[in-house]
């Protein structure tokens, strides 16, 4: 049986000062502070403006050589993509496992949907946020043919279950909430996915939501 107080004296004793390197319009960076408010967990953020080219600075690219956003900084250790930023989270902040549960048939399900979240998520609308949004190049009729294809996954998946790694939410939803969400609002023809925007719906009345990025 878990013992909550004991935990959360736990937790306080361990927590070091948190930061987080973000971009503010960054969907990476929004499910890790989803995350991070679920957990209940203070956290700083450093902005780093990607725009102007500041993740190429000498010292951002000394915190992190991909020079890629976000970086989490917990005391002397240095964490970075958010897909590891979850799971580490999860792992020394979430002493219940709700978000990363110990079964391991959950655990396969949460790095299945880590997988998509790599691949499709990102050459889909990742992708297509970028090119109608921040004005980045791409092959935009590809980013909505892989768009079209992780929403079918989705909806497929939430055909079986509530969530997408089970009967619960879990870093899988986490993972593939924010950009899912972001480009469901630009894309009109994917209000053809009511099982995607009702798992929307769902995580947004979640206790902890921290909400999207103004676009």
């Amino acid at each position: 049986m878990i013992d909550l107080h004991h935990d959360k004296e736990h937790l306080v004793a361990i927590m070091s000062h948190l930061q987080l390197y973000y971009f503010p319009l960054s969907g990476h960076s929004h499910k890790v502070l989803t995350l991070a408010s679920m957990l209940d967990l203070s956290i700083e953020t450093v902005t780093v403006d990607i725009k102007s080219g500041e993740h190429l600075s000498e010292s951002f690219v000394h915190l992190n050589p991909a020079a890629r956003i976000p970086v989490l900084v917990d005391g002397d250790t240095v964490i970075t993509d958010s897909h590891a930023i979850l799971f580490y989270l999860a792992q020394q902040y979430d002493p219940a496992r709700v978000w990363y549960p110990t079964d391991l048939a959950t655990q396969v399900e949460i790095q299945r949907w880590f997988a998509l979240s790599a691949g499709e998520l990102c050459t889909g609308p990742v992708a297509l946020r970028g090119i109608r949004v921040l004005g980045k190049p791409g092959n935009e009729a590809h980013a909505m043919q892989q768009t079209l294809r992780l929403f079918s996954l989705l909806s497929t998946q939430l055909e079986q279950s509530p969530w997408l790694a089970g009967v619960t939410p879990t870093l899988a939803d986490i993972a593939l909430y924010s950009y899912t969400a972001l480009i469901a609002r630009l894309e009109p023809s994917l209000r053809d996915y009511p099982r995607v925007l009702d798992w929307l719906a769902r995580f947004e009345q979640l206790p902890g939501y921290r909400a999207l990025p103004a676009k």
